[in-house]
């Protein structure tokens, strides 16, 4: 029988190593930190069924709408993360922290989306986005 890891690809596996999230005798990826509380973030047979975007927006606890509006239009984007020394840079998805809007060459923080906390402030958001592809 093939361990249940085997079944994910390389990306999703480089994102759960990147966060240093470990798989539990429950099936569920999780932190474990010794100064902290384990924290569950996702059972390996939502690993192994959705994408690495929503894997990756289900840690920066994103909401579902979200995961299905980026992963529809991801083409209209590039994964960056920052380097202290390069600034932003190009990434692989595992690795994304921001991502990069190619129409409007906004820059925009996963961290920054958690903060959208309403429905219509997140249509709003994508209508902003949207109005640079007209």
């Amino acid at each position: 029988m093939l361990k249940e890891t085997e079944y994910l690809s390389n990306e999703k596996y480089n994102l759960l190593k990147k966060y240093g999230l470990q798989l539990n005798d429950d099936l569920y990826w999780e932190s474990s930190h010794k100064k902290y509380y384990k924290v569950k973030y996702f059972s390996n047979k939502f690993a192994k069924n959705h994408s690495t975007l929503a894997l990756l927006f289900y840690i920066y606890k994103l909401c579902y709408a979200k995961i299905k509006y980026f992963e529809r239009n991801f083409n209209k984007y590039i994964p960056y993360k920052y380097d202290y020394k390069k600034g932003f840079t190009e990434c692989e998805l595992f690795d994304m922290e921001f991502m990069l809007h190619i129409p409007s060459n906004i820059i925009i923080d996963l961290r920054n989306l958690q903060e959208i906390k309403s429905i219509d402030e997140f249509h709003d958001f994508c209508r902003y986005l949207e109005s640079y592809e007209l």
